[in-house]
């Protein structure tokens, strides 16, 4: 399974203290050198572990043309995980942001965030609830609906 991520991901999990759960759930996971860049050059919460995590693969880039035509619509981040992603013909990919969710999806990626993850995880068996690390995630300051948190909670039976 190839899976592709973006920062928002890597920091959300960071923030949780919950890494770890892209190894334990994907094995190996690309990451392109803007969103390695964004997250390990930013000095916040987890960095280290991310610079350190070893089934993080920085992927560069083949086709800056397809970046520039993205960046009109996505910030660098975003822009750098779809084109990979159709690069390397990605199974799923690991976004939080509305739009790029949306464009993912109909480029026909599987597509989960933070919270499908979280969610996932607990139905493996890797972890037993879902609501901590989501009420971790907002003293964060990871900004999540309060409709987007009520139906990760039913999703995961709680």
């Amino acid at each position: 399974m190839i899976v592709v991520a973006d920062s928002s991901t890597l920091i959300g999990l960071a923030r949780i203290g919950k890494l770890s759960l892209l190894s334990e759930l994907y094995g190996r996971v690309l990451i392109p050198k803007a969103v390695y860049d964004e997250v390990v050059g930013s000095g916040r919460p987890g960095s280290e572990n991310a610079k350190m995590a070893e089934y993080l693969v920085v992927k560069e880039v083949k086709d800056e043309v397809a970046v520039e035509l993205l960046l009109s619509s996505f910030g660098r981040g975003e822009a750098e995980v779809l084109t990979p992603a159709r690069e390397v013909g990605a199974d799923v990919v690991l976004v939080d942001e509305k739009k790029a969710r949306k464009s993912a999806r109909r480029a026909g990626f599987e597509v989960l965030g933070v919270l499908g993850m979280l969610v996932t995880a607990k139905k493996r068996g890797l972890i037993p609830y879902v609501r901590p690390f989501i009420e971790k995630l907002c003293e964060s300051g990871f900004r999540l609906s309060e409709g987007v948190i009520e139906r990760t909670l039913r999703e995961a039976g709680e």
